[in-house]
């Protein structure tokens, strides 16, 4: 698993890119569940956001494919953001304020959408966003959830 996460992130940042502010960025992710982030573009307004992050006592792995819609409301460097993509977590149950009683603790994989907004700084390397990202958890039991966050990105252009 290891391997592959170090493979994939390789594979991902040196991805080039075409109509973006930036190639890649990562930083911190700071909400309901707290973390890093690292987001790299694979093609004019697409991009992968690899989100390794803190969440009921355990940790989260999100996977995002986002499509970027950029300069809204006619500001540059302000950008729309949506997509989908998937979580695996580990959890300790004991420590959900819902606690599902036939789920104790362990793994859950899940389908995640995304939608948000971001600012990327002209005059210094740092990419700001906004978004909320709603799960469902399809294994090993069924069940909805979101997280809301605020990310601060080092940006690679």
């Amino acid at each position: 698993m290891k391997k592959l996460i170090i493979v994939l992130t390789f594979v991902m940042a040196t991805a080039v890119v075409s109509a973006q502010d930036y190639n890649a960025a990562i930083g911190l992710r700071g909400g309901e569940s707290q973390g890093i982030t690292f987001k790299t573009f694979v093609g004019g307004s697409s991009a992968f956001d690899i989100i390794l992050g803190t969440h009921y006592h355990g940790l989260n792995f999100t996977l995002l494919y986002e499509i970027h819609k950029n300069d809204i409301f006619g500001v540059d460097n302000l950008a729309f953001f949506y997509g989908f993509g998937g979580h695996l977590g580990f959890y300790n149950s004991t420590y959900w304020p819902w606690a599902y009683e036939h789920y104790s603790s362990g793994p859950v994989i899940g389908i995640d959408g995304v939608a948000g907004i971001e600012y990327t700084f002209d005059e210094i390397p740092i990419n700001i966003s906004l978004d909320i990202v709603p799960s469902i958890n399809v294994i090993p039991y069924v069940g909805y959830w979101q997280r809301g966050a605020i990310s601060v990105r080092y940006v690679f252009k």
